[in-house]
């Protein structure tokens, strides 16, 4: 895995939790991206779940990801 510096990875932190409360308001429960596992949960009690446009978003955090850091690529 590549070394990021401090002020990359105080980015990369603010920019997680943004893209978790985007998530949030989209009727996801988790998103885990890891080098090994990408898993999605929805909130079944959600007024409303567009899951194409989830599945096309987080496949290109998915791809992002793997571009930066390596491990599986998203298919």
């Amino acid at each position: 895995m590549k070394t990021i510096q401090q002020d990359e990875y105080t980015k990369l932190n603010k920019a997680l939790y943004d893209l978790e409360d985007i998530l949030a308001c989209m009727g996801v429960k988790e998103f885990t991206l890891s080098r090994e596992k990408h898993n999605m949960k929805f909130d079944m009690n959600a007024e409303s779940i567009d899951t194409d446009l989830l599945y096309a978003f987080c496949k290109d955090i998915a791809q992002m990801h793997h571009a930066k850091f390596g491990g599986q690529k998203a298919a």
